[in-house]
């Protein structure tokens, strides 16, 4: 059975990321999931669950694979090459991510909220 991520589970794990790079080209074909990361990590309720996230667009004019990128409260990263992944398979590595972050913050006693 797939991992069932909510809405409220969502707006709790979005803590976690300090910043999302998308890098892209808006002729490209390829870049459909990019853009449509970007649209999703966009929206309000993300924003304002976490208002110190960091969105980034960064639009290009080369023909370079589209990368997308996010920064932890951790000081860890992972990128994507989003040409492989369509946004929900990202995302849904995202959220496993900052799932196993959210359950050794509450081990070791720790907010998110205090990053």
């Amino acid at each position: 059975m797939p991992l069932k991520v909510t809405k409220e589970m969502t707006s709790h794990l979005i803590k976690y990321v300090r910043t999302v790079d998308v890098t892209f080209n808006p002729f490209d074909m390829r870049t459909r999931s990019a853009r449509e990361l970007l649209r999703q990590v966009n929206s309000e309720r993300f924003l304002e669950s976490n208002p110190k996230l960091k969105v980034k667009a960064n639009i290009q004019s080369k023909p370079d694979a589209p990368t997308v990128k996010f920064a932890f409260v951790d000081g860890t990263d992972v990128s994507f090459d989003s040409r492989e992944y369509l946004a929900q398979e990202m995302l849904m590595d995202v959220w496993r991510t900052t799932m196993r972050m959210d359950d050794d913050f509450e081990m070791e006693g720790k907010n998110v909220d205090d990053m």
